[in-house]
């Protein structure tokens, strides 16, 4: 029987799936220490290393991006969770959301914080520098008092919800794009804000 992986290693061999999955590639070392915010790829470099022993990766000798998926019928699979799909968000000038949607999306595990998660389409391209395009969805996890600097969904004046870096300065807040061809939003203080949740995921359909 296979040695059972801890829970950051689990958390890894996760972000590690996903990646590839996404991109069609493995990620670098660096993306995934600036992942989990590690100071060192040192760390990385020994997850890697145990996951390797316990037969779940396999990866080449000094190459970057040398990691592979061992084939799935050699480890257990993990389940994924279905998010609700609440509507569109806007990625560029605020819409208005669509509120609940019939639909669900199967995301992985890794991707679903401890608070309530749902799903958002994206309409805009003012995120692109994220690498955040039209029709990708984003997974939300609900923070009402996000960081400087987190990834946010905001609403505004009651009803229009826009994807955009949160910025709180003096005598306003600034929900800031990833186009260096747009304007960031200012928001004075007495203008109706709402955030609705923090970005802790992307999934990309193709």
């Amino acid at each position: 029987m296979a040695e059972p992986l801890t829970k950051r290693q689990k958390e890894v061999l996760d972000y590690v799936t996903q990646f590839i999955e996404l991109h069609g590639y493995a990620p670098s070392y660096r993306e995934i220490a600036a992942h989990f915010n590690y100071g060192s790829v040192a760390t990385v470099a020994e997850h890697i290393e145990s996951l390797v022993t316990k037969g779940m990766l396999q990866k080449g000798d000094n190459e970057a991006r040398s990691i592979q998926l061992v084939k799935a019928d050699h480890i257990d699979a993990t389940p994924s969770i279905g998010l609700p799909i609440l509507g569109l968000v806007a990625a560029g000038q605020p819409i208005e959301t669509l509120g609940v949607h019939p639909e669900t999306l199967e995301v992985p595990p890794f991707m679903v914080g401890r608070r309530n998660s749902y799903v958002l389409q994206v309409k805009g391209d003012s995120m692109i520098e994220e690498g955040i395009h039209t029709g990708d969805y984003v997974v939300v996890q609900e923070k009402d008092v996000p960081s400087n600097g987190e990834m946010v969904i905001a609403l505004i004046n009651g009803g229009e919800a826009t994807l955009k870096r949160y910025y709180k300065e003096k005598g306003h807040i600034r929900l800031q794009p990833s186009n260096s061809a747009m304007e960031p939003i200012i928001i004075k203080q007495g203008t109706p804000i709402q955030i609705q949740g923090v970005v802790i995921g992307l999934i990309r359909k193709y």
